[in-house]
């Protein structure tokens, strides 16, 4: 098993609050998840990925893992773009790690320092 190269931890209370404006009152979904690239096409999949609306990614091993988060407001869209995900070409299949919903995000906002 290769090595994950993580530039920070994914935490969802530490977002900033731009990133949590679009969702300001609505439901939030969000998860983390394990994409695994076909061997050779991970730099192609990292760079389609945040096509994807709510899909970010933050880090990448040797072995086509690619570590990313989505956010969505609500399960229906999270189950969405997961099927998104997997449907890419080169994607040869996506786990889950985490999820949560909160249904006040506005309210779960704690400032950064």
């Amino acid at each position: 098993m290769g090595a994950v190269y993580l530039p920070h931890q994914i935490n969802a209370r530490a977002l900033s609050a731009p990133a949590w404006a679009f969702i300001e009152g609505k439901i939030l979904n969000i998860s983390s998840a394990i994409v695994y690239a076909r061997p050779g096409t991970d730099s192609a999949v990292r760079e389609q990925l945040p096509l994807i609306p709510g899909v970010e990614v933050h880090a990448a091993a040797a072995d086509g893992r690619i570590i990313a988060t989505i956010e969505a407001e609500n399960d229906r869209g999270a189950m969405d773009t997961y099927e998104a995900i997997a449907r890419m070409d080169d994607v040869l299949n996506i786990a889950m790690i985490f999820q949560q919903t909160e249904s006040h995000p506005d309210q779960e906002l704690v400032k950064c320092k």
